[in-house]
């Protein structure tokens, strides 16, 4: 788990100290147009169960790169979970436009 990974869980389940906290904005408020930390973000609050939330970071992660292959994946499978299928299955699609080699969503796709 990366660090910013770790401050993303911590900040989820409402367990960062003062200076994570300070870590934390920085890393949001210095690099506003970071588009993995969104897709990071939407990864763990989905793995929280914060689908609503989830869909809010990823969609902020494709307005700052369009052909992020990795959150199209991952937005297909919040997608999925809520057994919106057919959107999911677009999103998977979209994902292999822009990586067609990725494994992971070949098996996404497979299993909606």
């Amino acid at each position: 788990m990366t660090r910013e990974e770790e401050l993303i869980t911590r900040w989820i389940d409402g367990e960062l100290g003062t200076e994570e906290k300070i870590e934390f904005n920085k890393l949001y408020k210095l690099k506003p147009d970071y588009y993995e930390s969104y897709n990071n973000l939407g990864k763990n609050l989905n793995d929280q169960g914060k689908s609503k939330e989830a869909l809010q970071a990823l969609n902020k992660a494709l307005s700052l790169k369009p052909d992020y292959a990795e959150a199209y994946n991952n937005m297909g499978n919040v997608l999925a979970e809520q057994n919106n299928l057919e959107k999911a299955i677009g999103l998977f699609k979209k994902a292999l436009l822009f990586k067609p080699q990725d494994y992971y969503v070949y098996f996404n796709l497979g299993n909606t």
